[in-house]
């Protein structure tokens, strides 16, 4: 063997070898507990299954941080000889597939095919959360809210419960052929309309009998965001006072008549229809800040450590 075989050889090795420490590198370790490079890769694939887009690379640092957290926990837990049965996992999988309305197994693998896990990652993830939450109750405990606290952070974030401006619409549209051949016949029925109307006729009646008739759809739209009606019908309808007309106007539906109800001004959501909401959101961000002391405190007891520049896309 030549001397530069002989280099070559030792180079190619040198290089396997590091390229088999890059790929089984330890990205996440606590205490004994220890995440590779090929573990987060599987855990970036189920937060993607998880949150329907790919963990994007500015976000790495944050996942890893993550989930050092959750491994500290389980590690708490694990002092704590805190468990979770194999009934309870089952429980969790039997809520997921209701949340998700899987009617059966076979809509239930296709599911974990899709999403690109396997059932057993699916529990052990399902075994993990359960554990962490277990832990969480027992560290943090109930934390009471009184409803003058919920009261006062409706009104801090008062700006959040804003329902839009609204219009109360009722509405004919007649189709168009291909050629437009019925264009003037068309509009001159609908300007009859909306003269019977402004003589003092129902609305409604003369478009329900219009529908009858076989070539018109229309009806009672009840209401409306005034940012999600067609362009066409915002437009129209601009200006227009409750109990006036809008149209003939075409838009790629049709012809439109259309009649204004009423206008409903942005307003806000009662405290009484989102204080659980407001309770929820609240009870969150004290848990948030509790958690963080908590894991804080693990992490001046238990051996941490994070490479989240040893991490990429799967």
């Amino acid at each position: 063997m030549t001397l530069r075989v002989a280099l070559c050889g030792l180079l190619l090795a040198a290089v396997a070898a590091a390229d088999r420490h890059l790929v089984e590198a330890i990205v996440v370790r606590v205490n004994d507990r220890v995440l590779t490079i090929r573990d987060m890769r599987r855990r970036m694939v189920e937060r993607a299954a998880e949150t329907g887009r790919p963990v994007q690379p500015s976000e790495y640092e944050r996942f890893v941080g993550e989930t050092a957290d959750e491994l500290c926990l389980l590690e708490r837990a694990a002092e704590l000889k805190l468990d979770v049965t194999k009934e309870e996992v089952d429980e969790a999988v039997a809520q997921l597939k209701e949340d998700n309305h899987l009617a059966d197994d076979a809509a239930f693998r296709a599911m974990l095919t899709t999403t690109g896990i396997t059932e057993k990652q699916l529990r052990d993830r399902l075994h993990d959360t359960l554990l962490v939450r277990r832990v969480l109750a027992h560290e943090v405990g109930t934390l009471a809210i009184t409803e003058e606290e919920v009261r006062q952070r409706y009104e801090r974030e008062k700006a959040s419960f804003v329902i839009p401006a609204r219009v109360h619409l009722q509405h004919i549209v007649l189709s168009l052929a291909a050629d437009r051949h019925d264009e003037a016949a068309k509009r001159a029925r609908l300007e009859r309309l909306a003269a019977a109307v402004r003589a003092g006729n129902d609305f409604l009646t003369l478009v329900e009998r219009e529908v009858a008739a076989g070539d018109a759809v229309g009806g009672d739209l009840g209401e409306l965001f005034v940012s999600d009606l067609r362009s066409e019908v915002a437009k129209a309808i601009e200006g227009l006072a409750p109990g006036q007309l809008a149209g003939p106007f075409e838009s790629p539906a049709g012809l439109h008549l259309v009649l204004l109800v009423a206008r409903l001004e942005p307003s806000f959501k009662p405290f009484e229809e989102v204080a659980q909401e407001v309770r929820e959101r609240e009870l969150n961000e004290r848990h948030f800040h509790k958690l963080a002391g908590v894991v804080a405190d693990l992490k001046t007891r238990y051996i941490v450590e994070v490479h989240p520049e040893y991490l990429t896309a799967p």
